[in-house]
């Protein structure tokens, strides 16, 4: 039994793009950091939003696709910094390091079959 609901899953994820957009300006992050960060902060934002699950907005996405979707992000959550040079940094690395750790983890604790109207 995974204990994330699509209604908590949505809130973490709506919380996720908040900080995200926060993060260059709090952790002062270099300017390509700090555009991918805004750049992944918009793209989970819109499939949040499209995501048939209690906090989206226009549901289109089904539930499990969400999932499969944010899974497919991990691996660009290294190869975007890593190919711009903002992986290079340490504040920036451990920046994203950390959001594929959550990514991660959230995605693995996420129950993906669950009815998505809870």
């Amino acid at each position: 039994m995974k204990p994330i609901t699509p209604r908590i899953h949505g809130m973490i994820d709506y919380s996720s793009v908040a900080l995200m957009l926060a993060a260059p300006a709090l952790l002062r992050l270099d300017g390509r950091a700090g555009l991918i960060s805004r750049l992944f902060a918009g793209s989970y934002l819109g499939v949040s939003l499209l995501t048939r699950m209690p906090l989206g907005v226009k549901p289109v996405i089904p539930f499990p696709v969400h999932g499969q979707i944010e899974l497919a992000s991990a691996p660009a959550l290294l190869a975007l910094p890593l190919l711009s040079g903002a992986f290079k940094a340490t504040r920036e690395r451990l920046y994203f390091l950390s959001l594929l750790a959550t990514v991660l983890t959230v995605y693995s604790l996420t129950d993906w079959q669950a009815d998505p109207e809870r």
